[in-house]
């Protein structure tokens, strides 16, 4: 691999393999062996002319199954009822809301939130053997 593959966007070159996924240089990733257009074929949508669910995806992932209507439906409803239980702190929602910049990526914002409540982790706390 040369620098100016990894610049020119890693074409013609192996940057990931993986159970669930794999970037793929000339396609792009795919996921469980399904391209992105395939799966906003296949994947359940809200309506017809939308993209696919996220749970749906999510299903893909952890089963390597195209899940049903129904199935994104049970698991849209189950991570909703976690979500209930779990609520994110106060002061998490401030810093996301008012002390971020809305121009902050997504990405780095989701970065943010996880290192603010790593130290609310079950699995730091038994990993640490606290």
């Amino acid at each position: 691999m040369t620098v100016d593959q990894a610049y020119g966007g890693m074409r013609d070159v192996n940057g990931l393999i993986y159970e669930t996924s794999l970037l793929d240089p000339q396609e792009g990733i795919r996921f469980r062996g399904y391209s992105i257009p395939e799966l906003q074929k296949l994947l359940p949508k809200l309506r017809p002319d939308s993209e696919p669910l996220p749970e749906g995806v999510l299903w893909l992932l952890l089963t390597g199954e195209i899940p049903s209507k129904d199935q994104v439906a049970a698991l849209s409803k189950d991570l909703m009822s976690r979500a209930e239980s779990h609520k994110l702190p106060e002061s998490l929602k401030k810093i996301l809301t008012k002390d971020v910049n809305p121009s902050l990526h997504p990405m780095s914002q989701l970065s943010l939130a996880i290192m603010f409540i790593q130290n609310r982790s079950q699995f730091v706390k038994d990993y640490s053997g606290g």
